[in-house]
């Protein structure tokens, strides 16, 4: 990939195009958008997207790390050194699924796209490995303030997590109800939790 603008101007003209063609790959699939469908929409010029892209395949994974950092937007207790509750994070997670129409996870809807392309296969699978971690930061805080079972091993708990998550996210979807991935989490947190914090 070609190293990010020095200009607040490039900055924001990239993440202008970056963001047109995340848009438009979420909507369309990974492959389905042309160079000149991204120009389109992002309203760039071809020499504007050549010099901040490489070509389609920086574009793309450039989308899978714009998409990650949307997901990671909208579950603020990740980020927050100080949280220790995952319930916090279960509802900024519903919350996110609410605010996108119970449409697929931004992240997650790319998976199986990227088959064959090594790549954006290991891209990808470092994002959801990023985003595991992150949360296993959290069980981990959880359990040092005493909200959760000591004897949890907060990978797998992470694991189990985000797990609930996707496959709750997808029935979600699929049923236009958002009690799928409610469920879901609540019945991954429930074995984690202490009685007195539940």
């Amino acid at each position: 990939m070609k190293p990010l603008p020095t200009t607040e101007r490039g900055r924001r003209t990239r993440m202008a195009i970056v963001s047109a063609a995340a848009k438009l790959m979420y909507e369309r699939g990974l492959a389905a958008p042309s160079m000149d469908d991204v120009l389109a929409a992002s309203g760039a010029g071809k020499s504007q997207l050549y010099h901040y892209f490489g070509g389609r395949q920086d574009l793309r994974v450039a989308v899978l790390h714009h998409q990650f950092d949307l997901v990671m937007a909208g579950q603020p207790a990740l980020r927050d050194q100080t949280c220790d509750d995952i319930r916090r994070w279960r509802d900024e997670v519903l919350a996110a699924h609410r605010s996108n129409g119970l449409g697929p996870c931004p992240l997650g809807t790319f998976v199986g796209q990227t088959d064959g392309d090594q790549m954006l296969q290991d891209t990808l699978a470092g994002l959801f490995a990023r985003w595991q971690d992150a949360i296993s930061r959290l069980v981990a805080r959880a359990q040092r303030t005493g909200r959760l079972d000591p004897d949890t091993d907060p990978s797998m708990a992470a694991l189990s997590l985000l797990t609930a998550l996707q496959g709750g996210i997808m029935l979600s979807h699929l049923r236009r109800d958002p009690a799928p991935l409610e469920d879901s989490l609540d019945a991954a947190m429930s074995p984690l939790l202490l009685r007195t914090s539940q």
